[in-house]
């Protein structure tokens, strides 16, 4: 197992245990977001400039107001030396929340806007071919797949849109020789 999954299934268990999954996640969400955003907090958390009690008091600042989970799960990556892995941790945790709440993503490609109706349909039939998991829609427009759908979710797409289905009709003519 990796150190990426070792920390991120730690993590998970611990914030199981006090309840708090959601929240550990917006939490670790919002400090890696922090640090993107500026080089001088990059800079501490990453760096070794600081000894590791300083450290610690450094990230129980910054982190007040954060669940204790996220707190100490900060402080044990920056005493094993592991701070780099942190926006992996992040991705892994945040798989593992999904799984447990049995969410998938799935981004929807339509040629034109949908209504709100619209989309509470397809929230509906996706999760019942996804076997009851809550769906997550995430939409865009792209006018060039002319009608229909194109879905994207974990690793695999579906192609319902009109130039999907030309575009297959003619590799089936040309495969026959008709084109």
């Amino acid at each position: 197992m990796s150190a990426v999954s070792t920390y991120a299934e730690a993590l998970f268990a611990a914030a199981s245990e006090r309840d708090e999954l959601e929240e550990v996640l917006e939490d670790l969400k919002s400090f890696v977001e922090a640090l993107e955003e500026s080089a001088e907090l990059r800079m501490f958390f990453y760096g070794a400039q600081l000894g590791e009690r300083e450290k610690r008091r450094v990230i129980d600042g910054l982190t007040e107001g954060m669940r204790t989970s996220t707190r100490n799960f900060l402080k044990v990556l920056s005493d094993n030396g592991r701070t780099e892995i942190l926006p992996d941790v992040l991705r892994r945790y945040e798989e593992l929340v999904k799984e447990h709440f049995r969410r998938v993503e799935v981004e929807v490609t339509t040629a034109v806007d949908l209504s709100e109706n619209m989309l509470e349909q397809i929230k509906s039939r996706l999760g019942r071919i996804l076997e009851g998991r809550e769906v997550i829609l995430h939409t865009s427009v792209d006018p060039e797949i002319l009608g229909g759908a194109v879905f994207r979710f974990e690793d695999r797409m579906i192609d319902g849109s009109v130039r999907g289905q030309l575009e297959g009709l003619r590799e089936t003519m040309v495969e026959r020789g008709v084109a």
